[in-house]
């Protein structure tokens, strides 16, 4: 799948790139050698895991902006095209720092070396290397261990959560997904680890030990209740998150951890109000009115997803507008979302490996449903009688969803 207007440059620059996934770390480290390893210059923390990277990660820039901490970003996958993918202090990236960036790819040599997405962050290097930031978050492309952003000597590795997702490159086990996103642990580094099933604990405390990792964990050594966040001397009162969901406080948590961790010092005046700012866009994002945006797109983040619904909109009718991609597993998303909808509406998208709307339409056992067979011809708006519509099942549909709609 090419990365919307990533080819701009690419063409522009003659720098060719496979747009295929390639596990694996000898390629991008051969070209950040040839680089001279800009991502050895900052200090660095890494986001893995499987569900909450991205809003961890908004959490860590909206802190990090109210305590005038300057830092560079790079997530994936884009929501409207690759700009938004790199970030310097909330600002995406411009076309003139691609194009510096690009240029030193050219000259070290780099084109047909790479998959676009090592090429992607060997980009987001080169534009970090050019500004002088006080640190970076990453978030790990899929998996951790051969994930072409754990290029890096050092880094603070944070893990909100894991469960079953990727198994074709990653495994069909926890243990297995497990080892995977271990790999981004640092000799005598630090994790900040979520609440995680003892099957994964345990895989992620073996290589600490390994690797002489101090782990810090939510809810044994760092807690919020009631609002209030307690590590060690640090207690931080009334922090009320504007992304909704029980698991948003955790994500919290260990961003203001992984902050702390980083030698950054905090008040609770000024983290009170970024908490309360940090929004991402695709996460139970409310684009208008009673319309909401939410990537849940395994079976961990649907259950988180209807259960946000259940607390947060109880006794309202939902109407759902989904796409999904065929490597889920489907069934069992739709079962949950049974729970709690009152119409679905299953639309083709163009991904190359999104699910047929009709397969969906299928499996779905609700009696309300339809399928839209054109993008184009979503209304997102059209079921005003309806309490509620929740756009969801892929990241890469609502990113499609926007682009269509301008929302």
């Amino acid at each position: 799948m090419e990365i919307t207007n990533f080819n701009i440059y690419k063409k522009k620059w003659k720098v060719l790139s496979e747009t295929i996934i390639k596990p694996g770390l000898e390629s991008i480290q051969l070209a950040l050698d040839k680089l001279g390893n800009p991502q050895d210059k900052h200090r660095i923390i890494h986001v893995a895991g499987t569900n909450g990277k991205g809003s961890t990660i908004a959490f860590l820039s909206a802190i990090a902006r109210e305590h005038g901490i300057t830092y560079g970003s790079f997530t994936s996958p884009c929501i409207i095209d690759v700009h938004d993918q790199i970030q310097l202090n909330g600002q995406h990236v411009t076309s003139e720092q691609m194009d510096r960036a690009f240029q030193k790819m050219q000259q070290a040599g780099l084109s047909g070396m790479l998959t676009d997405f090592e090429l992607l962050t060997v980009t987001a290097f080169l534009v970090f290397e050019d500004v002088a930031v006080d640190v970076l978050f990453l978030e790990a492309g899929m998996g951790g261990r051969f994930d072409s952003t754990n290029v890096m000597k050092k880094s603070i590795a944070v893990i909100p959560s894991i469960s079953i997702d990727h198994t074709n490159f990653l495994g069909e086990t926890i243990e297995e997904i497990s080892w995977h996103k271990a790999g981004v642990l640092k000799e005598n580094g630090k994790l900040v680890i979520g609440l995680l099933v003892e099957e994964a604990r345990n895989v992620f405390i073996t290589e600490a030990n390994e690797k002489s990792t101090s782990v810090i964990e939510f809810e044994r050594d760092f807690i919020v209740e009631n609002n209030t966040y307690t590590y060690g001397n640090i207690q931080f009162e009334q922090l009320h998150p504007r992304m909704i969901g029980e698991h948003q406080m955790s994500n919290m948590a260990l961003s203001i951890t992984a902050l702390v961790e980083c030698g950054f010092s905090l008040e609770e005046s000024k983290t009170q109000l970024a908490v309360g700012q940090a929004s991402l866009s695709g996460r139970m994002e409310n684009i208008r009115g009673n319309i909401y945006c939410d990537g849940a797109h395994n079976q961990a983040s649907i259950d988180a997803l209807v259960e946000t619904i259940k607390k947060y909109f109880p006794n309202k009718r939902i109407h759902f507008i989904i796409g999904i991609l065929k490597d889920k597993d489907y069934v069992s998303m739709l079962r949950r979302l049974e729970e709690v909808g009152s119409s679905f509406e299953f639309v083709e998208f163009h991904h190359e490996r999104a699910l047929s709307a009709k397969e969906l339409y299928k499996h779905c056992l609700h009696e309300v449903k339809v399928v839209t067979k054109d993008i184009d011809k979503v209304n997102i708006g059209k079921n005003l009688n309806i309490d509620i519509t929740i756009i969801t099942g892929s990241l890469y549909f609502i990113s499609e969803i926007r682009s269509k709609t301008g929302k």
